[in-house]
């Protein structure tokens, strides 16, 4: 009699250990101006954030997403946290919208062993927090992330309207930009720290209601987290359901400025996971450490890459030198000097990501428009022909703003483009000064830089409007009439929203309002003792948090022999 097969009973979650990752260096802890930092997502929290279980979820979840690198704002994918219902209306008659939040009672800020810490003395969160924090994120000044990139948001009115009720009262076309950033891009705090200390800027000021607790920081080093105890979340599925989380001790986010020195780190245990991992630099981990687990996929945080080119003055307000410049860079020849023929060439505005698939027109697909297909041929010929007409005959001098670490990419341009007689500047500077000038809109050529999130596409950030984002000064009637439709789909059909802009997008490649980019894929990598994990990485709207469910099989690792 042959024995049917068992299969191993699922591992239970353990508690305790701490999580080694890499993280680059965070200097500012202040919520409302830093959202996207790893040690801010894993302190604060927002009225919703992305529902870890609609994921692999340890290979428990439903999978509707990958949870990858997108910066995923479905609405469809969140779950509350502060907030324990998030509703809006539509008033057209009024032109009105109106979002309102139920607060979630029993939530409690950290018991941070800090004078700030002391200050909030692990009360509970209230109406008025939100109210205050929504109030902050839309008034100040542009170091305010909401403010700045949000103009519409501006100023709108935010009132306690019951004993745990908010309501923000907005333009209709502006209900979709509040539906999102009231939602998931403001995170919630103790009114009273800012009150004392005029902001959070500095990291023991830091208190939230996540699920974990700043406790240390060395600049340019680490900085070191330890498990909140006070934690309300539950494991929502698995062998673990309803434990209470997180599952780790701490979590030490650890800055390896030299990527050497970092990836012999990965490969000898002193990290348990690391992401954003060039092919190239991936081949090679996967050869020197081939017990790690790995996970390829496209650098799917949806924004277009690429060089914008200022509009609202010579040479680059005539469409023919946008064109010539498109069709004097040899895309085909950059993939494969650079990335070996792996890369993907984008189109613009936005790269491909599984959530928003409906979104992106890559250059095989069918809807891609027939009469831009000759752009992304390398024709010199062509780009002499266009740049005559246009009244350069000889060519022109311009420059482009970048970090030193697109050098490499955009000398190869340098050299193509001189090939038809545009001399190309390269003009380097640190990220906080490239910041600057795009705050200040102060430039005046071309800018290499990403769009806005996929995540608020019907907002068009990037290809109109005044946010900082719109780097080229975009002002193209167009566009503009095509996203009023666009925003207004987003109140209740998303799904039109993204047809609609797919129409647009067309429009878009057509007219050469950047350079688009050549990209590759990335890896991430981990030991096969991170356990309740897959490759996630944004759980939602820059929520980089995934230790949250993760556990660790310490036993697992010392017998591997780290």
């Amino acid at each position: 009699m042959e024995k049917e097969a068992v299969k191993p009973a699922p591992e239970a979650p353990k508690y305790g250990g701490t999580l080694n990752i890499y993280a680059g260096d965070t200097t500012n802890f202040d919520p409302v101006r830093n959202i996207w930092g790893q040690a801010i997502s894993k302190i604060y929290e927002r009225a919703m954030e992305g529902d870890w279980a609609k994921g692999p979820a340890g290979g428990y979840g439903t999978k509707e997403t990958e949870w990858g690198v997108a910066n995923n704002d479905l609405f469809g994918l969140k779950e509350a946290r502060i907030a324990k219902s998030f509703t809006w209306t539509a008033d057209a008659a009024k032109n009105e919208g109106t979002v309102v939040l139920q607060i979630a009672p029993g939530i409690r800020y950290q018991l941070v062993n800090s004078e700030a810490g002391r200050l909030a003395a692990g009360r509970e969160v209230t109406a008025d927090d939100v109210v205050y924090a929504f109030r902050r994120a839309t008034t100040g000044t542009v170091d305010n992330f909401v403010y700045r990139n949000s103009p519409e948001l501006r100023g709108v009115p935010v009132s306690k309207t019951g004993p745990r009720e908010v309501t923000v009262n907005v333009p209709l076309n502006a209900l979709g930009t509040a539906i999102s950033r009231f939602s998931g891009a403001i995170y919630i705090y103790p009114p009273e720290i800012v009150v004392k200390y005029g902001d959070m800027q500095n990291w023991k000021n830091a208190v939230g209601t996540g699920p974990f607790m700043l406790t240390d920081v060395v600049p340019g080093s680490q900085a070191v987290l330890v498990r909140n105890p006070n934690y309300y979340l539950k494991d929502p599925v698995g062998p673990g359901k309803g434990n209470q989380l997180p599952y780790l001790d701490g979590v030490r986010l650890i800055n390896i400025p030299d990527a050497s020195t970092r990836y012999a780190a990965l490969r000898t245990g002193k990290l348990d996971q690391i992401d954003s991992i060039s092919i190239e630099d991936g081949e090679q981990i996967k050869k020197t450490a081939p017990n790690l687990l790995a996970k390829e996929e496209f650098p799917r945080e949806g924004r277009g890459m690429g060089a914008t080119m200022v509009h609202d003055r010579p040479p680059f307000n005539d469409i023919r030198v946008r064109q010539a410049l498109m069709v004097a860079t040899d895309f085909q020849t950059i993939n494969q000097g650079l990335f070996g023929g792996k890369g993907q060439i984008m189109s613009y505005p936005y790269s491909y990501s599984r959530e928003y698939a409906g979104l992106y027109i890559g250059f095989d697909d069918p809807d891609f428009p027939e009469e831009a297909k000759w752009l992304y041929t390398y024709n010199p010929e062509k780009a002499k022909q266009l740049l005559k007409e246009a009244g350069y005959p000889t060519g022109f001098r311009t420059h482009i703003l970048l970090a030193t670490e697109n050098v490499d990419y955009y000398s190869i341009i340098k050299d193509m483009w001189a090939k038809v007689g545009v001399v190309l500047d390269l003009d380097v500077r640190e990220s906080g000064v490239l910041s600057s000038i795009q705050l200040g809109k102060t430039q005046t050529a071309l800018f290499h830089t990403a769009t806005g999130p996929i995540s608020i596409f019907w907002q068009g950030v990037s290809i109109s409007g005044v946010a900082v984002t719109n780097t080229g000064k975009i002002d193209d009637p167009v566009i503009n009439d095509a996203l009023v439709k666009i925003r207004l789909a987003m109140i209740t059909d998303e799904r039109e929203a993204v047809k609609l802009h797919r129409v647009l997008s067309k429009y878009i490649i057509t007219q050469v309002y950047a350079i688009p980019t050549v990209r590759s894929n990335t890896y991430t990598f981990w030991w096969p003792w991170v356990k309740n994990y897959s490759g996630e990485l944004w759980v939602g709207y820059s929520n980089y948090n995934t230790t949250t469910w993760v556990w660790l099989d310490q036993a697992l690792k010392k017998s591997m022999g780290y």
